[in-house]
């Protein structure tokens, strides 16, 4: 049996069932044990998903805030830098090392990944005071902002036909899906777009924006799970950014089906003397995997790490064959 699933169907239900399929492995051959490869999806994937790190941002009334969900990366591996001329940069890098031997083999498999971001800030950004915190597997990068100045003297009232006056230019912090970009640096401040919200009861700067909560619901609802198999164990891995282990359930069913769910709800709420608003948005995922015959469903364990979750089956060790020799008489 291979463990490699087929892209050409053969599925038998909507449970997943990557152990029920017979398929070629062109590693059958090999020194070693093609039970023992990393599958390739495991680190090319993960590469890929490292080097397409999503990062969101929103302004609130005391500062910017910037997101970026990095699952399974520790502090020290990611760098917030401010270059000059106000250019926020947000980097990372990540070095895995896989290594295997016996008697008869030595395997080494290593991947690297690295991403890089940068947002041009805008004039009334304290670059001198960011600040950047890791949760979860989730970094918050927070600008706060120069309080706007109120006039010491009342403006005296002027007739509107005495003088004319030229609208100044409002500035969002939407991007244009578009294009205007002026270079490689994107720079959410430097864009006019119409602001639907202009005229609400509230201020648009204070408005979360739309990709904040959608977007994020998406990712959650299509959390990727990897798995592999071991000598000792079938492992399974899933990037669950910002999520705590109180939020996610590992369960076994009959039948030797490992059910992976999750579940997260937010609220953001916002007053003053005019006006309340309260956003609430909610995510959920669940996959659900057969297991071989020789896993050991009754010593399952699952940790929770820097906001990447591991789940271990261990395997029952394949007895062997006791071989008697006969003598032979003649």
């Amino acid at each position: 049996m291979s463990i490699i699933p087929s892209f050409f169907g053969g599925r038998r239900s909507n449970i997943f069932d990557p152990f029920s399929l017979d398929i070629w492995d062109p590693f059958q051959d090999f020194p070693f044990s093609s039970a023992l490869t990393v599958p390739r999806s495991e680190f090319s994937g993960e590469t890929s998903a490292f080097a397409n790190t999503r990062i969101d941002w929103k302004e609130t009334p005391e500062a910017h805030l910037f997101k970026a969900d990095l699952p399974g990366l520790k502090k020290e591996e990611v760098k917030v830098e401010v270059e000059e001329g106000k250019v926020l940069q947000i980097s990372g890098e990540r070095s895995k090392e896989h290594e295997e031997k016996n008697d008869k083999w030595h395997r080494v498999e290593r991947s690297s990944g690295k991403f890089l971001r940068r947002f041009r800030l805008p004039e009334n950004a304290k670059v001198d005071q960011v600040k950047a915190t890791m949760e979860n597997g989730v970094l918050t990068v927070t600008v706060p902002k120069e309080e706007v100045k109120k006039p010491e003297q009342p403006i005296s009232s002027i007739q509107p036909s005495a003088v004319r006056i030229k609208e100044r230019p409002k500035m969002s912090i939407i991007p244009s899906f578009f294009g205007g970009r002026r270079s490689n640096i994107f720079d959410p401040f430097s864009l006019d777009i119409w602001d639907p919200f202009q005229d609400f009861p509230f201020s648009s700067a204070l408005t979360v924006p739309r990709s904040e909560f959608s977007g994020e619901t998406s990712a959650f609802a299509n959390t990727r799970i990897d798995w592999k198999e071991t000598p000792e164990a079938h492992i399974f891995k899933a990037d669950l950014p910002g999520l705590k282990k109180e939020e996610v359930k590992v369960e076994v069913e009959e039948g030797k089906v490992l059910q992976i769910s999750g579940e997260r709800s937010k609220e953001h709420e916002e007053k003053n003397d005019k006006w309340h608003r309260v956003e609430r948005s909610s995510g959920k995922f669940l996959r659900r995997f057969r297991l071989p015959e020789n896993a050991k469903v009754d010593q399952v364990k699952a940790t929770m790490e820097n906001g990447v979750l591991t789940v271990t089956v261990p395997k029952e060790e394949v007895m062997k064959l006791e071989v008697k020799g006969i003598e032979i008489s003649g």
